[in-house]
């Protein structure tokens, strides 16, 4: 239900006397005043946890590019975190964590060139 349906509703049962007016106030500050409220907090809270779980996966990219079947995921979730949580009151961790995911996506990548260039090479010799 919308807020102006809500409304409407307490003034309907205000005026069957269901409601006193003391009651009346107090629902239709809940009404007014809650939906935005906890929505943008929530929206906050959120995308602050997404900055910071794509600065924690910016750093265990910092390791896991190593091994490129953990690094790719563990960079691309990085990127996508961060980038969640750009609009956050920790936007700087989020950038932190961008910026060293997408550094460690692209030595992610190069890793695996290499890694297959070599084993192409080594299983040539056997072939």
């Amino acid at each position: 239900m919308g807020r102006i349906e809500d409304l409407q509703k307490l003034k309907e049962l205000k005026d069957a006397g269901a409601l006193t007016e003391a009651e009346y106030e107090v629902e239709k500050y809940k009404v007014l005043n809650s939906n935005d409220d906890n929505n943008s907090n929530n929206n906050s809270n959120k995308n602050s946890v997404r900055a910071l779980t794509g600065f924690i996966l910016g750093l265990c990219s910092l390791v896991a590019w190593y091994i490129p079947i953990i690094g790719f995921p563990v960079t691309i979730l990085g990127i996508i975190f961060s980038a969640f949580g750009i609009n956050s009151n920790r936007k700087g961790m989020a950038i932190a964590g961008l910026i060293l995911s997408i550094i460690f996506f692209v030595i992610t990548i190069i890793n695996s060139i290499a890694g297959a260039v070599v084993m192409s090479r080594v299983l040539s010799n056997y072939f």
